[in-house]
């Protein structure tokens, strides 16, 4: 059975394994811009991994992809490791650095990190694994998301950093 509630950016999620639960987060940029709306399925394995899907089988639109990253990137590292990124001159400017996905956390860590340390959701979801560790009272955390677009000549272009989106996870 999968549950559905359309969220903004701040999500309350009550899991009962085994279901999952799917919600919509809408991301905005520091300006308070909305960017676009990011799908998300979440579910609790017996052994307090929190598995994350984002995103689902359709485009996300206007030729955007949200990106994760499981470790910290500098703009100018990433851009040289993947010949298919760039960046505005304003996202260089206020984003020297790309920071984890996972926001710091006492209770929740990333189980599994990224290949190559990143993922692209442009269509077609990708998961997330997450330990969390005491699940007897609600557990919240902050995600992190960066936006691209396509243009002429690359095929991502970051050009915002979204507002952190803020979790709470609840366990039955």
């Amino acid at each position: 059975m999968l549950g559905y509630l359309p969220v903004s950016a701040q999500k309350k999620i009550v899991l009962q394994s085994p279901k999952m639960h799917y919600a919509e987060t809408h991301l905005y940029d520091e300006d308070d811009n909305f960017l676009l709306t990011l799908p998300l399925t979440f579910n609790i394995s017996n052994k307090n991994i929190l598995i994350m899907m984002v995103g689902k089988d359709t485009e996300l639109g206007n030729d955007q992809a949200v990106w994760l990253f499981s470790k910290t990137f500098s703009i100018n590292e990433l851009m040289i490791q993947d010949n298919n990124v760039n960046a505005t001159k304003s996202f260089k400017k206020t984003n020297p650095e790309l920071s984890s996905l996972l926001l710091l956390n006492r209770k929740v860590s990333l189980y599994r990190s990224f290949d190559n340390g990143y993922e692209i959701v442009k269509k077609n979801a990708k998961p997330v694994f997450f330990e969390i560790s005491g699940t007897s009272q609600p557990v919240i955390f902050y995600l992190q998301f960066y936006v691209s677009k396509t243009d002429n000549k690359y095929p991502y272009v970051f050009f915002a950093k979204c507002k952190p989106v803020e979790i709470e996870i609840t366990i039955k």
